[in-house]
């Protein structure tokens, strides 16, 4: 979510953080496991440089470990293949293995464009479009890699980056924040915002398959629910989804907030397109604890045994996703889950899992937590359970995470932040430690987009930008994307590697 939306969903004031113990007559505490020295770490603020790659270096338009390098190879304004300029406001990225040539790597980039002064409009054409009047979509960027003569001062092998091709791939939708991978080589992007335009309903997910070589119809995606979508991701076959709102009263309930959700399509497997399935939404619930408030009073290192609640009406009419009266076919979708006992969260935004069906899927949220400086969550499907794995309560050590990337080489997860002055991604360990690895110097718009390349051996990476002084937009305020290579594998420090693709606990 774009910086200047944040505000408006939070006006709870910051609390100091407490170290609760014995939250929830469900919880499995589970002392062994390394992030149980969390408390201590976490309260005592301090932010190791002797645990990530090193103390961050001036590269020029980024701050980086000192053996890694980057390279812009995009930007808002560049003309595409149709010649028309590249829009700004980038947002959430996937990336695939490149067909026919080996060597390319498919880039599919959210656009987070709202309809608004100042913004390019993602156009793919007439019969294509799912809103003509709306500005959103995605574009194609397929990059190839080179190895370059010689290598650098540390010996490491340097590497060019071209942009083969680029595309308006997806186009007539809106606010397209966030989404996620899909296999075999489909990207689902999210719509963020509840209205209704043209007599159009907007705020659902669309699937891209990657591999297509010009624009694909924008087809609406009804039954993965109506709600402010931020991340999708497919994990064995499921859907999971999460929802970026605040914390808010509610007549009947006290206080609602954001669900996470899972869509079980059928038949299921990633070669049907989602539009052919059918299937419940669902709502993710703590057992014993119905109804809980998960942005306070959750203690990290403890395993909360969950359950999912039924999602009546997923394609509800309210075009203000705020209606409180329970209406049928007018309740919005968080408040069906919440009436039926799901747990609720205060922003959540990005979300990752990795292959195989022994992977867990992680999330954060935005303003989590006591200091509403943003959580990171763990859902391991295999044993049913919900963890937390960090909450900061230092601005200087993290402040309100949105998109979110596994590192390949040491399971750590990385985060982008979207919060007020300069940005950073910071990467956390297995063990609860947290440090910086890459940091803005003159544009100070927001990271997101972090994703690997199929072969783990480049990042890439967006600045979001500004709206206004088009196609290229403020010197200071583009929209960029970066290719970040080098030594992923050398983070200092003990790696237990369990992020990500280990085992159950």
């Amino acid at each position: 979510m774009a910086t200047e939306e944040r505000g408006q969903q939070r006006g709870i004031s910051r609390r100091r953080f407490l170290s609760v113990t014995g939250a929830g007559a469900a919880a499995l505490l589970v002392g062994a496991w390394p992030l149980g020295a969390y408390q201590a770490r976490a309260q005592s603020g301090q932010l190791s440089e002797t645990i990530g790659y090193g103390p961050l270096v001036d590269k020029g338009e980024l701050r980086l470990p000192a053996e890694f390098h980057y390279q812009v190879i995009s930007r808002q304004g560049i003309p595409k293949r149709d010649g028309r300029p590249t829009p700004g406001v980038f947002d959430a990225m996937g990336a695939f293995p490149g067909e026919p040539r080996s060597d390319t790597t498919i880039l599919i980039r959210n656009h987070e464009n709202r309809e608004r002064p100042g913004e390019i409009k993602v156009v793919t054409g007439p019969g294509l479009e799912y809103n003509e009047s709306s500005f959103g979509g995605n574009t194609k960027v397929v990059v190839r890699r080179d190895k370059a003569p010689g290598t650098d001062a540390f010996g490491n092998q340097v590497y060019t980056y071209m942009v083969v091709d680029q595309f308006a791939i997806l186009g007539g939708t809106s606010t397209n924040c966030a989404g996620g991978m899909r296999s075999p080589q489909r990207w689902l992007s999210c719509e963020e915002v509840v209205k209704r335009t043209n007599g159009k309903k907007h705020v659902y997910t669309f699937e891209i398959d990657a591999r297509t070589d010009g624009p694909v119809p924008a087809i609406p995606l009804p039954q993965l629910g109506r709600f402010v979508h931020e991340a999708a991701i497919e994990r064995a076959g499921i859907i999971y989804e999460t929802e970026d709102r605040g914390l808010q009263p509610d007549p009947v309930l006290g206080t609602i907030g954001a669900c996470f959700y899972r869509y079980i399509p059928e038949p299921r497997g990633g070669g049907v397109p989602l539009a052919a399935t059918t299937g419940p939404l669902q709502a993710l619930a703590i057992k014993g604890e119905p109804h809980v408030n998960m942005d306070t009073g959750r203690v990290p290192d403890v395993q909360y045994p969950v359950e999912w609640v039924p999602v009546p009406e997923p394609d509800h009419e309210d075009d203000t996703d705020n209606r409180r009266d329970r209406a049928p076919g007018f309740t919005p979708t968080r408040i069906q889950a919440q009436d039926n006992g799901a747990a609720y969260f205060d922003r959540q935004e990005g979300m990752w899992a990795g292959p195989g069906d022994q992977a867990k899927v992680y999330f954060d949220c935005t303003t989590g937590g006591a200091q509403n400086l943003g959580q990171v969550w763990e859902y391991d499907a295999g044993r049913e359970t919900l963890t937390l794995i960090y909450e900061s309560v230092d601005r200087n050590m993290l402040e309100n995470p949105d998109n979110v990337v596994v590192v390949p080489q040491t399971q750590d997860i990385f985060l982008c932040e979207d919060s007020s002055g300069e940005q950073f991604v910071r990467g956390v360990t297995q063990d609860g430690q947290i440090y910086n690895f890459a940091q803005t110097t003159v544009n100070d718009t927001e990271f997101c987009g972090a994703t690997f390349d199929p072969d783990g051996q480049t990042l890439y990476l967006n600045q979001q930008g500004g709206r206004g002084f088009l196609p290229e937009g403020l010197p200071e305020a583009r929209a960029v994307t970066y290719a970040i290579y080098d030594p992923f594998e050398k983070r200092f420090g003990e790696n237990s590697k369990n992020f990500g693709t280990g085992p159950s606990r």
